[in-house]
């Protein structure tokens, strides 16, 4: 064997190794998990003031410039997916299996509000209606729940989707004012797209949609061009809100992003982020159904600063 053989074979030999001690320990690690007994999410509170001056919602200013946007928002949102009635009456119950309750959020590319928009959507629903709400970060590469709202690493998604026996139902934390459940990205995986595609993530996600047919489950996804895992995620969810960043993405990228979701789920609406139309405008300015015949989203008027990503 030759000296490049010889160091190409020491590099490999090194490179297997880690990797498997490194899968060893996340194997142990669910598996010690799954033998524990899960008494159910943390109970915590969360500083919304800090949050607010952040620019999220703030549920002790609900005439806040956002709680209005987000109310616009999410009333057309629960009537898409049945929850509202056209009156605004909510609905008492959901025929079985027809739920309609997994909310995806995503977006063209990084930075575009996609996050921001899921966390405050679901403090909306959760604080405002009082509606069961969970929000799940699946965006494992490049996870912002926990971030944005200053929580410390946790099992969450990853774990159970490695390991069938743990209880999502306890994993996260729960808000102790409002019926609100947050399940972090967990453990940093990987491949996330072979985790989505697996007969045990459709189990999950048809388990957490079925399970509690009167809530609501928002997930953060991925933006669809950096990665296929929100179009994966996709076929599991009943309605997409796919967030555009108002003069900033490029008309080609959009279309061509949410021409991919629409191949997998017709359920796409557009949010358009960041902008202002007219007087009293707001930078949610536009939330409406896409259809393929539209060639790109509801142009918008000048940017305005607001949202992180």
């Amino acid at each position: 064997m030759s000296i490049v053989e010889k160091a190409g074979a020491n590099v490999l030999k090194t490179d297997f190794g880690k990797k498997d001690k490194k899968k060893k320990k996340d194997k142990n690690r669910v598996e010690e998990m799954a033998e524990t007994p899960q008494p159910g999410p943390e109970k915590i509170d969360l500083d919304f003031a800090a949050l607010a001056r952040r620019g999220f919602y703030n549920p002790d200013d609900r005439s806040s410039q956002l709680a209005l946007e987000m109310r616009a928002v999410k009333r057309r949102l629960l009537r898409r997916i049945g929850y509202l009635r056209s009156s605004g009456e909510r609905q008492a119950f959901r025929t079985p299996g027809k739920q309609r309750n997994m909310i995806l959020v995503t977006s063209t590319r990084a930075g575009e509000g996609k996050t921001f928009t899921a966390i405050n959507l679901a403090f909306s629903l959760a604080f405002e209606d009082q509606i069961e709400t969970l929000l799940i970060d699946a965006d494992l590469s490049r996870p912002k729940v926990r971030d944005r709202l200053n929580l410390p690493e946790a099992p969450g998604l990853h774990d159970r989707l490695l390991n069938p026996k743990l209880d999502a139902e306890s994993l996260g934390w729960r808000l102790a004012s409002a019926p609100l459940t947050i399940m972090p990205e967990g453990a940093r995986a990987e491949r996330p797209t072979d985790l989505f595609s697996t007969a045990r993530a459709q189990e999950m996600w048809t388990s957490l949609s079925t399970e509690k047919p009167q809530r609501l489950v928002i997930i953060d996804a991925p933006p669809v061009l950096a990665a296929t895992d929100a179009v994966m995620l996709a076929k599991y969810a009943d309605e997409i809100v796919f967030v555009i960043e108002a003069n900033s993405t490029p008309e080609a990228a959009v279309a061509a992003a949410v021409d991919e979701l629409i191949d997998i789920n017709p359920n796409v609406s557009l949010m358009l982020n960041r902008c202002q139309i007219g007087a009293g405008g707001a930078h949610y300015g536009s939330y409406e159904y896409y259809d393929r015949s539209d060639a790109t989203a509801a142009p918008a008027g000048k940017d305005k600063p607001s949202s992180e990503g």
